[in-house]
């Protein structure tokens, strides 16, 4: 995260933001020029492949529309009309003579039109149909059945039969009385494979293809036509809701994209359309995307070498500064910058390293003066606690000689020996937690002959992992004197104290709990907040002493911790977090010592 802020906010990121911004207006109008040379092509494709597309759809209608204005001429040909009417009543000679006129009327409507391959009367009064290149035939009912009843929504009546396509005419035209009436009508078959070669006629690129898709939604394409492709086009094609007018429409094929232009004729009931691959939309433009392209790497080597310059001549000096700004924030003072241009960099560095030695100076002061008033402030703590007790025993000593109680006189005064012993050979200002804990094992041997038949002590034994830790003297005795003094003084019989070593994921912690009168919530919560008093030291209780010390030695997070006792009194947590430091420190010590 500190990286992703320092990069938004470096000054060599705004530069280079700064020329992008100039260079874009420069970049993006070559891109519109690019752009607009490709839509200008691609327009043009377009409206070449629809005028093409509409003028065969024309053609087409054109076409079918002279097929069919010949076929309803046909339809009143006197010699069909002879036959149709009057069969009964001709001479063979002049049936033969109607028939053969009949013949060469449809032949010149097959050979007036390319699309048309043959030409149909059916006749079914007379039981017989002519073709244009068969003659006389005996009727096809099935036919006649299809041609007669067959409906379509194609306006040029394009019926779909036997797999050929027809163009029909009949007479009369209403469609409810062809059967009854004996009608005949004329249909005209149409040459799809002439349709393919029309289709083949048109202008086609590469790749691309031609396809009508008939009423029926068959689908005609030009000879020699990718016929997958072309299914893949139809099924596009069909796909579309509503293919009335003319119309785009883009498919894929073979992970290629398709461009198509399709016209429907609503006289045919047909579709024509074109379709072309999108590449060849922009043949004509690869000069341009040239162009673009050099005009591209141009502008790219030009930001390049901004930047490699910005690079070197601004960033990098930059990086120098920021990578000997954070090893000054790690404590690291003896950082030093060279430069070998005389820039405002050098000048900047220049004064740099003069202000680091000059840091180092005020350290070195201040660091030594800091110690000595460290030092001097844990002797005046120390000094307020010890004679603390000397009032206590003093007075307990008086009361057992004063009741004759000479055993526990001899006793109480080998316990004071070695309580002071530990006071007057040890002017060190920390000591093993071990002794430590001895002399507070002491000072509660000392209470208990005071207390003897009023509380038991319940001392438990200190770690082997944590005897040899560094703390401040006299950190335990005076918390059990205040035990023995305010908890546990009223206490007339069942008194009880105990004291508790417990390692956590922390550090250790010193439990001395006793069991006497409740405290109120208020209580616990006003004895947490003394902790915390801005008090100068000659004003402040042991107590505070003792929490003041710790926090000195072992850092913020240690110190003292005033709880409910389990057993209704006071719980009071020593709280020494870094049992590591502590050990290292009394390697140390015993170090310096065999030195002694």
């Amino acid at each position: 995260m500190e990286s992703v802020l320092t990069w938004r906010k470096s000054i060599f990121t705004r530069l280079m933001l700064t020329f992008a911004l100039i260079v874009s207006p420069l970049f993006l109008a070559a891109f519109f020029i690019y752009n607009w040379g490709i839509g200008s092509v691609k327009e043009e494709l377009e409206r070449s492949m629809r005028s093409q597309v509409g003028f065969f759809v024309s053609n087409y209608n054109t076409e079918v529309q002279r097929i069919n204005a010949l076929l309803y001429n046909t339809l009143y040909d006197s010699n069909l009309t002879d036959l149709a009417n009057r069969v009964s009543e001709l001479s063979d000679y002049d049936l033969y003579r109607s028939v053969n006129s009949l013949q060469q009327r449809l032949l010149v409507l097959e050979n007036s039109n390319l699309y048309v391959k043959n030409a149909t009367a059916y006749i079914p009064s007379a039981d017989m149909f002519v073709t244009s290149n068969g003659g006389l035939e005996k009727v096809d009912e099935e036919a006649l059945a299809f041609f007669n009843s067959a409906s379509t929504d194609s306006k040029a009546q394009l019926l779909q039969f036997r797999g050929d396509f027809y163009l029909r005419a009949l007479l009369p035209l209403d469609v409810r009385y062809r059967m009854e009436k004996k009608v005949h009508l004329l249909t005209a078959t149409l040459s799809i494979e002439r349709i393919r070669t029309s289709l083949g006629q048109m202008d086609v690129r590469p790749g691309g293809g031609t396809s009508l898709l008939l009423p029926d939604q068959s689908l005609v394409s030009q000879p020699g036509a990718d016929e997958a492709l072309a299914a893949a086009f139809g099924s596009a094609l069909k796909s579309r809701p509503d293919l009335s007018g003319s119309g785009t429409l883009t498919f894929r094929h073979e992970g290629r994209n398709y461009f198509a232009v399709y016209e429907s004729s609503s006289y045919l009931g047909a579709t024509l359309a074109v379709y072309v691959r999108e590449e060849a939309l922009t043949e004509k433009a690869d000069r341009i995307q040239r162009l673009f392209l050099l005009f591209s790497l141009a502008a790219g080597l030009i930001v390049l070498v901004s930047m490699l310059s910005a690079f070197k001549f601004v960033q990098q000096p930059m990086l120098r500064l920021i990578r000997a700004l954070r090893q000054m924030e790690k404590g690291n003072l003896n950082v030093e910058i060279t430069h070998r241009r005389e820039d405002e960099y050098g000048f900047v560095f220049t004064r740099f390293n003069g202000m680091v030695r000059n840091l180092n100076q005020l350290i070195d002061q201040a660091y030594k003066q800091q110690i000595l008033t460290q030092q001097a402030e844990l002797k005046q703590l120390q000094s307020q606690i010890n004679p603390h007790f000397l009032y206590n025993t003093y007075f307990v000593l008086y009361n057992l000689a004063m009741s004759e109680d000479y055993d526990n006189v001899k006793q109480f005064t080998r316990q004071l020996g070695a309580y002071f012993q530990f006071i007057t050979r040890n002017a060190a200002d920390d000591v093993p937690l071990s002794a430590e804990a001895d002399h507070a094992r002491t000072y509660c041997e000392i209470q208990s002959l005071r207390f003897w038949n009023r509380l038991t002590v319940d001392f438990k034994e200190l770690p082997a992992i944590c005897a040899d830790l560094l703390v401040p003297r006299l950190i335990l005795q005076p918390i059990l004197e205040n035990a023995f003094e305010h908890g546990l003084a009223d206490k007339k019989a069942d008194g009880r104290l105990s004291v508790e070593f417990q390692l956590s994921e922390i550090g250790l912690e010193i439990v001395v709990e006793d069991n006497g009168p409740p405290l109120a919530d208020s209580d616990v919560v006003r004895l947490n907040e003394r902790l915390t008093s801005e008090a100068p030291a000659s004003e402040t209780t042991a107590i505070l002493n003792i929490h003041r010390r710790l926090r000195l030695k072992f850092g913020e997070a240690s110190g003292l911790i005033f709880r409910h006792g389990r057993e209704g009194g006071l719980q009071v947590r020593i709280v020494i977090c870094s049992i590591e430091q502590g050990k290292g420190e009394a390697d140390n010590e015993t170090d310096a010592d065999r030195g002694r």
